[in-house]
């Protein structure tokens, strides 16, 4: 018999090539730097929470079939229970879908920069990742729909508003991508709320459209980790097989069952944080060495004559966190804000101009 190898040895090719998710913690004042919705759970909603937990069997499994809340989803979307998944956050069902249609041989075409998710996914199944970068920060439509005749993807990714630009597929661009892909095309709507309309309506006419949506982001859940796809029924029966059988622990469907009571009060402070962030962008435009991107998401991207490091660390000596993306070879010397409170919003417009005053 051969020398033992070493456990690790046997970890897959596909996985050792990945580099591992990782955000360093920091303890701030003002922290925009995930696009959260720092305007928090309203009390009302927090209250409501907190007596149904006290009503739950946490004793008990969840229902297998998630009939509560799958019904709840599709009151809110209106889309049958039947086409509905549910996930620890949309990149447990990003997951689900890689798992599904992508394999070894197969391709998908994903744009970039946008969530790293895509092309990871991709990766670790096996599968070959064609990435589509964007022009000038929107989507180059005609680049991806050669890419679908070259490649006959299993999956084209979009995100609309896309992470971390802001930018938008307009319904018709959609509509024509779903017309060519051969395979699946999985729509990531994380913050449709903040941009005012979503691709909902194309779902009753392209039955290989997946739409991808959360509750983290205008719904303030995001410690709570929800997410939901929409497909064609028929679609959603296959990929359930690839799901543990409980995606869902019961305080998550009790806190998502209160959420969407409260729907009309979420949206609107979601509409709010729209409002704050085309405030913000006319503000920033006036800010001397200053270059912002438009965005229809609850952020903004944009880069300083100081270069990303020196603004990112003249920020956060001033208690400010924002993320820096400019290790992407697509966003050289770029930052992205998420959009806060208006105190903080006012409080990263203070640190930004005293850093580019102080040269530091």
């Amino acid at each position: 018999m051969s020398e033992k190898k070493p456990a690790v040895s046997w970890i897959r090719p596909a996985v050792k090539a990945l580099t591992a998710y990782h955000l360093e913690p920091r303890e701030v004042a003002v922290k925009l730097d995930q696009n959260e919705n720092n305007l928090g759970v309203p009390e009302a909603l927090r209250d409501e929470l907190l007596e149904a937990l006290r009503q739950a069997p946490l004793h008990r499994y969840p229902s297998p079939s998630l009939a509560e809340i799958l019904g709840t989803l599709s009151e809110m979307s209106g889309w049958p229970k039947e086409g509905i998944l549910v996930g620890n956050g949309s990149d447990d069902l990003l997951h689900c879908l890689a798992q599904s249609f992508l394999e070894p041989g197969r391709k998908a075409v994903a744009p970039t920069p946008s969530f790293f998710v895509y092309a990871y996914t991709t990766l670790l199944s096996g599968a070959q990742a064609i990435e589509i970068p964007l022009r000038k920060m929107e989507y180059d439509v005609p680049a991806i729909l050669a890419a679908i005749e070259e490649h006959e993807p299993a999956v084209v990714y979009l995100c609309s508003p896309n992470n971390p630009t802001g930018s938008v597929l307009e319904p018709g661009q959609i509509e024509c991508i779903a017309e060519r892909a051969p395979g699946v095309v999985a729509l990531d709507e994380a913050y449709w709320e903040f941009a005012g309309g979503n691709a909902r309506p194309l779902l009753d006419d392209h039955p290989n459209l997946i739409l991808f949506r959360t509750f983290s982001k205008a719904l303030a859940l995001a410690g709570l980790r929800l997410g939901y796809l929409l497909a064609a029924p028929e679609l959603a029966a296959e990929m359930r097989k690839a799901q543990q059988p409980y995606p869902l622990n019961r305080v998550t469907i009790e806190a998502a069952r209160v959420a969407a009571a409260h729907g009309g009060l979420l949206r609107e402070r979601a509409s709010r944080i729209a409002r704050d962030r085309d405030r913000l962008y006319d503000r920033m435009k006036t800010i001397p060495g200053v270059e912002v991107f438009p965005s229809k998401g609850n952020f903004l991207l944009f880069r300083t004559r100081l270069g990303a490091k020196r603004t990112f660390d003249g920020l956060l000596a001033r208690g400010v966190l924002v993320r820096d993306v400019s290790s992407h070879r697509e966003l050289p010397e770029m930052l992205r804000v998420a959009i806060g409170t208006p105190e903080e919003n006012e409080a990263f417009d203070r640190a930004l101009r005293q850093a580019l005053e102080d040269g530091r």
